[in-house]
């Protein structure tokens, strides 16, 4: 149980007690990051149901949601997607691309990947009818916080950071058993709409697997990266399907 303080540590900004934070923990905290994002799928979603609730046009529900979830994580993965992109985009050699990626400064890749995830996330939780906002959050949420686990058996680019202290210290079976949670979690809520998982999953292998061939492995950057291209698929499929 000491693996659940350290994830919400990791993920989200709220306060934890300070052995939360300790070094050994991140394969302890690995298996519990799909029941973190399970809880922040709920306060977006809640939100975005709350919005409604008080006759907020939907796209104002939609946007309450999706910036309560980022005061909650502190737009940790988004970060990552931000600094993923300017790197990617800029091209060049994996050092210079690397480098690009370790500048905390934002780039035009990096700020308008922000804006279009953003508001592809509003735009699809407010496609969404009230009484299927709160699942597909959370559905979405818990499950793209599976896929980074699978991203984790690819190399990494470098010795330390984020992605190499997660791939240390969790071993096969916690990184397997966050990617089948997740997945699980997901699954059970949506039914039979299950099979939206798939584009998401193809999306987020294909991004994983681009920043392989690119920069030589996963970096904490990446693995942030595929978390937000799988959170967005996700609710853009659901979204889709919904109104076809």
């Amino acid at each position: 149980m000491k693996g659940l303080p350290a994830a919400i540590a990791y993920l989200t900004r709220i306060p934890m007690p300070a052995g939360a934070h300790s070094p050994d923990l991140p394969g302890a905290a690995l298996p519990w990051f799909p029941v973190v994002g399970t809880a922040i799928g709920a306060l977006v979603g809640g939100a975005v149901w709350l919005g409604g609730a008080v006759n907020l046009p939907p796209l104002a529900a939609a946007a309450l949601g999706v910036g309560a979830g980022l005061l909650a994580t502190g737009a940790f993965h988004e970060d990552g997607l931000a600094d993923a992109c300017d790197g990617l985009g800029a091209g060049g050699s994996a050092s210079r691309m690397l480098e690009i990626m370790r500048d905390p400064r934002l780039g035009t890749f990096g700020v308008a990947a922000l804006v279009i995830s953003l508001l592809l996330q509003v735009s699809a939780l407010a496609a969404l009818p009230g009484g299927m906002v709160i699942p597909a959050a959370v559905a979405a949420h818990s499950s793209s916080r599976s896929w980074p686990a699978a991203a984790m058996f690819l190399p990494r680019a470098f010795p330390h950071g984020l992605a190499a202290s997660l791939q240390q210290a969790a071993g096969k079976r916690a990184r397997l058993l966050c990617f089948l949670l997740g997945l699980a979690i997901a699954a059970a809520l949506l039914r039979t709409a299950a099979w939206v998982l798939l584009p998401a999953g193809a999306a987020g292998a294909l991004f994983a697997w681009r920043a392989v061939r690119r920069l030589g492995g996963v970096t904490g950057d990446i693995l942030g990266a595929v978390q937000q291209t799988t959170l967005v698929i996700t609710l853009l499929t659901l979204a889709a399907w919904w109104n076809g």
